[in-house]
Protein backbone atom coordinates (compact mmCIF):
# COMPACT_ATOMS: atom_id res chain seq x y z
CA UNK A 1 0.00 0.00 0.00
CA UNK A 2 1.18 3.52 -0.83
CA UNK A 3 2.31 4.87 2.63
CA UNK A 4 1.07 8.44 1.85
CA UNK A 5 -2.67 7.29 1.78
CA UNK A 6 -4.67 6.06 4.21
CA UNK A 7 -6.78 2.64 3.61
CA UNK A 8 -10.34 2.76 3.39
CA UNK A 9 -11.39 1.50 6.83
CA UNK A 10 -9.01 4.39 7.91
CA UNK A 11 -10.91 6.87 5.62
CA UNK A 12 -14.00 5.54 6.79
CA UNK A 13 -12.77 5.73 10.69
CA UNK A 14 -11.84 9.37 10.24
CA UNK A 15 -14.94 10.69 8.44
CA UNK A 16 -17.22 8.82 11.18
CA UNK A 17 -15.25 11.21 14.25
CA UNK A 18 -14.85 14.18 11.50
CA UNK A 19 -18.93 13.63 11.64
CA UNK A 20 -19.76 14.03 15.16
CA UNK A 21 -17.89 17.00 15.86
CA UNK A 22 -20.85 19.23 15.06
CA UNK A 23 -22.84 17.35 17.83
CA UNK A 24 -19.71 17.89 19.85
CA UNK A 25 -19.56 21.53 19.09
CA UNK A 26 -23.27 22.55 19.76
CA UNK A 27 -22.99 20.82 23.07
CA UNK A 28 -19.68 22.35 24.08
CA UNK A 29 -21.37 25.98 22.83
CA UNK A 30 -24.06 25.43 25.30
CA UNK A 31 -22.49 23.59 27.70
CA UNK A 32 -24.21 25.43 30.71
CA UNK A 33 -27.33 23.99 29.92
CA UNK A 34 -25.98 20.52 30.32
CA UNK A 35 -27.32 18.21 32.82
CA UNK A 36 -24.47 16.44 34.46
CA UNK A 37 -24.13 13.30 36.35
CA UNK A 38 -21.39 12.12 37.78
CA UNK A 39 -19.95 8.37 37.35
CA UNK A 40 -17.69 9.19 40.06
CA UNK A 41 -15.61 11.73 42.25
CA UNK A 42 -13.80 12.93 39.10
CA UNK A 43 -15.65 11.43 36.23
CA UNK A 44 -18.94 13.01 34.54
CA UNK A 45 -21.55 11.98 31.80
CA UNK A 46 -23.40 14.73 30.01
CA UNK A 47 -25.61 13.97 27.22
CA UNK A 48 -23.24 15.25 24.66
CA UNK A 49 -21.24 12.20 25.34
CA UNK A 50 -24.28 9.98 25.35
CA UNK A 51 -25.40 11.44 22.15
CA UNK A 52 -21.91 11.54 20.23
CA UNK A 53 -21.05 8.09 20.92
CA UNK A 54 -24.57 6.76 19.94
CA UNK A 55 -24.00 8.66 16.51
CA UNK A 56 -20.13 6.66 16.37
CA UNK A 57 -22.08 3.28 17.22
CA UNK A 58 -24.64 3.17 14.88
CA UNK A 59 -22.49 4.81 11.85
CA UNK A 60 -19.85 1.94 12.56
CA UNK A 61 -22.60 -1.13 12.76
CA UNK A 62 -23.36 0.74 9.19
CA UNK A 63 -19.96 0.49 7.50
CA UNK A 64 -18.58 -2.30 9.59
CA UNK A 65 -21.50 -4.69 10.61
CA UNK A 66 -20.96 -6.98 13.22
CA UNK A 67 -17.47 -5.58 14.47
CA UNK A 68 -17.19 -5.89 18.47
CA UNK A 69 -17.46 -2.18 19.75
CA UNK A 70 -16.41 -1.12 23.46
CA UNK A 71 -17.36 2.31 24.19
CA UNK A 72 -16.72 4.70 27.04
CA UNK A 73 -20.80 5.17 27.52
CA UNK A 74 -22.22 1.80 26.69
CA UNK A 75 -19.87 -0.94 27.08
CA UNK A 76 -19.08 -3.60 24.99
CA UNK A 77 -16.85 -6.81 25.15
CA UNK A 78 -13.53 -7.26 23.40
CA UNK A 79 -12.48 -9.91 21.69
CA UNK A 80 -9.70 -10.41 18.83
CA UNK A 81 -10.20 -7.97 17.03
CA UNK A 82 -12.68 -4.59 17.98
CA UNK A 83 -13.19 -1.04 18.26
CA UNK A 84 -12.76 1.34 20.84
CA UNK A 85 -15.15 4.52 21.27
CA UNK A 86 -14.03 7.63 23.76
CA UNK A 87 -17.12 9.82 22.62
CA UNK A 88 -15.57 12.86 24.31
CA UNK A 89 -12.08 12.44 25.66
CA UNK A 90 -11.51 15.27 28.42
CA UNK A 91 -15.06 15.59 30.02
CA UNK A 92 -14.26 18.04 32.77
CA UNK A 93 -12.37 20.37 29.95
CA UNK A 94 -15.06 20.36 27.89
CA UNK A 95 -17.21 21.06 30.38
CA UNK A 96 -15.21 23.75 31.95
CA UNK A 97 -14.72 25.95 28.07
CA UNK A 98 -11.45 24.69 27.69
CA UNK A 99 -9.96 23.28 24.67
CA UNK A 100 -8.06 20.21 25.32
CA UNK A 101 -10.43 17.56 25.06
CA UNK A 102 -11.23 15.11 21.70
CA UNK A 103 -13.65 12.49 20.10
CA UNK A 104 -11.40 9.36 19.74
CA UNK A 105 -11.89 5.94 17.62
CA UNK A 106 -9.13 2.97 17.89
CA UNK A 107 -9.24 -0.42 17.05
CA UNK A 108 -7.38 -3.73 18.48
CA UNK A 109 -6.16 -6.86 16.98
CA UNK A 110 -4.91 -9.37 18.91
CA UNK A 111 -3.72 -6.83 21.61
CA UNK A 112 -2.05 -4.40 19.29
CA UNK A 113 -3.51 -0.94 18.56
CA UNK A 114 -3.52 -1.25 14.98
CA UNK A 115 -5.70 1.97 13.70
CA UNK A 116 -6.33 5.85 15.73
CA UNK A 117 -8.11 8.88 15.02
CA UNK A 118 -8.16 11.51 17.21
CA UNK A 119 -10.38 14.86 16.21
CA UNK A 120 -9.98 17.85 18.39
CA UNK A 121 -12.50 20.27 17.93
CA UNK A 122 -11.14 22.98 19.17
CA UNK A 123 -7.69 22.72 17.95
CA UNK A 124 -8.53 22.31 14.24
CA UNK A 125 -6.67 18.55 14.69
CA UNK A 126 -7.82 15.64 13.33
CA UNK A 127 -4.90 13.17 13.56
CA UNK A 128 -5.64 9.42 12.06
CA UNK A 129 -2.95 6.42 11.71
CA UNK A 130 -2.54 3.08 11.04
CA UNK A 131 1.10 0.84 10.70
CA UNK A 132 3.57 3.08 10.14
CA UNK A 133 1.28 5.87 8.24
CA UNK A 134 0.67 8.80 10.49
CA UNK A 135 -2.02 11.52 8.88
CA UNK A 136 -2.80 15.00 10.16
CA UNK A 137 -5.66 16.96 8.60
CA UNK A 138 -5.43 14.53 6.03
CA UNK A 139 -1.82 15.30 5.00
CA UNK A 140 0.61 12.33 5.86
CA UNK A 141 3.46 13.46 8.58
CA UNK A 142 6.38 12.54 10.02
CA UNK A 143 6.69 12.33 13.93
CA UNK A 144 9.51 15.27 14.63
CA UNK A 145 11.16 15.05 18.10
CA UNK A 146 10.46 17.43 20.54
CA UNK A 147 13.11 19.91 21.00
CA UNK A 148 12.46 20.68 24.63
CA UNK A 149 12.18 17.77 26.99
CA UNK A 150 8.35 18.07 27.87
CA UNK A 151 6.02 14.73 29.59
CA UNK A 152 2.51 14.09 29.63
CA UNK A 153 1.48 12.80 32.49
CA UNK A 154 -2.17 11.29 32.79
CA UNK A 155 -3.99 11.78 36.41
CA UNK A 156 -6.56 9.30 37.90
CA UNK A 157 -8.95 9.57 41.17
CA UNK A 158 -7.80 5.78 42.05
CA UNK A 159 -4.00 7.14 41.72
CA UNK A 160 -1.58 7.07 44.56
CA UNK A 161 -0.83 10.66 45.16
CA UNK A 162 2.40 10.24 46.36
CA UNK A 163 3.79 7.99 43.48
CA UNK A 164 2.34 10.53 40.94
CA UNK A 165 4.20 13.13 42.87
CA UNK A 166 7.45 11.13 42.81
CA UNK A 167 6.99 10.37 39.26
CA UNK A 168 6.56 14.04 38.74
CA UNK A 169 9.76 15.01 40.46
CA UNK A 170 11.53 12.70 38.64
CA UNK A 171 11.05 14.10 35.61
CA UNK A 172 11.49 17.73 36.99
CA UNK A 173 14.46 16.80 38.30
CA UNK A 174 15.89 15.05 34.80
CA UNK A 175 14.79 18.56 33.19
CA UNK A 176 11.05 17.99 31.99
CA UNK A 177 8.87 20.15 31.85
CA UNK A 178 5.39 18.36 33.03
CA UNK A 179 2.23 18.79 31.80
CA UNK A 180 -1.46 17.55 32.87
CA UNK A 181 -3.88 17.95 29.80
CA UNK A 182 -6.75 15.55 31.72
CA UNK A 183 -7.06 13.99 28.07
CA UNK A 184 -5.44 11.09 26.42
CA UNK A 185 -6.49 12.06 23.28
CA UNK A 186 -4.48 15.34 23.26
CA UNK A 187 -1.66 14.11 25.07
CA UNK A 188 -1.12 11.33 22.50
CA UNK A 189 -2.07 12.96 20.22
CA UNK A 190 0.83 15.52 21.00
CA UNK A 191 2.91 13.05 21.76
CA UNK A 192 2.90 10.92 17.97
CA UNK A 193 3.47 14.69 16.64
CA UNK A 194 6.22 15.34 19.14
CA UNK A 195 5.16 18.60 20.79
CA UNK A 196 6.00 16.47 23.80
CA UNK A 197 8.46 13.75 24.55
CA UNK A 198 6.21 11.42 25.66
CA UNK A 199 2.71 10.28 28.01
CA UNK A 200 2.58 8.50 30.94
CA UNK A 201 -0.93 6.96 32.44
CA UNK A 202 -0.93 4.66 35.77
CA UNK A 203 -4.87 4.05 35.76
CA UNK A 204 -6.50 4.31 32.31
CA UNK A 205 -8.79 2.44 29.95
CA UNK A 206 -9.24 1.13 26.83
CA UNK A 207 -11.10 3.72 25.07
CA UNK A 208 -8.78 5.95 26.46
CA UNK A 209 -5.50 4.55 25.45
CA UNK A 210 -6.10 2.51 22.30
CA UNK A 211 -6.67 5.58 19.66
CA UNK A 212 -3.86 7.08 21.45
CA UNK A 213 -1.65 4.08 21.31
CA UNK A 214 -2.17 3.56 17.52
CA UNK A 215 -1.19 7.05 16.48
CA UNK A 216 1.97 6.76 18.91
CA UNK A 217 2.93 3.62 17.09
CA UNK A 218 2.26 5.11 13.49
CA UNK A 219 4.52 7.93 14.74
CA UNK A 220 7.43 4.72 15.32
CA UNK A 221 7.42 5.95 19.03
CA UNK A 222 7.93 3.11 21.64
CA UNK A 223 4.74 2.72 23.04
CA UNK A 224 4.02 0.11 26.06
CA UNK A 225 0.71 -0.64 27.22
CA UNK A 226 -0.62 -3.45 30.52
CA UNK A 227 -2.97 -4.52 33.05
CA UNK A 228 -2.41 -3.65 36.49
CA UNK A 229 -2.96 -4.98 39.46
CA UNK A 230 -6.39 -2.99 39.86
CA UNK A 231 -7.43 -4.36 36.56
CA UNK A 232 -7.34 -0.96 35.02
CA UNK A 233 -4.43 -0.08 31.93
CA UNK A 234 -1.64 1.40 32.46
CA UNK A 235 0.43 3.26 29.01
CA UNK A 236 3.59 4.65 28.20
CA UNK A 237 4.28 6.14 25.26
CA UNK A 238 7.30 8.49 24.04
CA UNK A 239 11.07 8.87 23.06
CA UNK A 240 13.74 6.26 24.85
CA UNK A 241 14.27 8.89 27.58
CA UNK A 242 10.87 8.72 28.87
CA UNK A 243 10.92 4.85 29.14
CA UNK A 244 14.41 5.12 31.00
CA UNK A 245 13.20 7.51 33.56
CA UNK A 246 10.06 6.05 34.02
CA UNK A 247 11.69 2.53 34.85
CA UNK A 248 13.29 4.06 38.31
CA UNK A 249 10.05 4.46 39.60
CA UNK A 250 7.78 2.35 38.02
CA UNK A 251 7.11 -1.26 38.15
CA UNK A 252 8.48 -3.29 35.36
CA UNK A 253 5.88 -4.42 32.63
CA UNK A 254 6.15 -8.18 33.45
CA UNK A 255 4.95 -7.35 36.87
CA UNK A 256 2.57 -5.35 36.25
CA UNK A 257 0.80 -7.34 33.42
CA UNK A 258 0.43 -10.41 35.56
Amino acid sequence: MDNSQPSRRLQIATQIASDVVGIAKTYFDNRHTLDVHHKSASQAVTQADLEVETAIRDAMSKHFPGEAIVGEEFGGHGVDSFWTIDPIDGTANFLNGLPFWGIAIGHMSNEVPDLGVIVLPELNVVLAAEENRLFLNGSHVMHCPAPVPTLSLGQAHNAAVPGSLALHQSYRDAGFAVYHWRSSAVSLAWTALGRVSGHLHEHTTLWDAVPGAAVCRAAGLDVRMGKGSDHTLWIKAGEPEVHTIAGALWESEESRSR
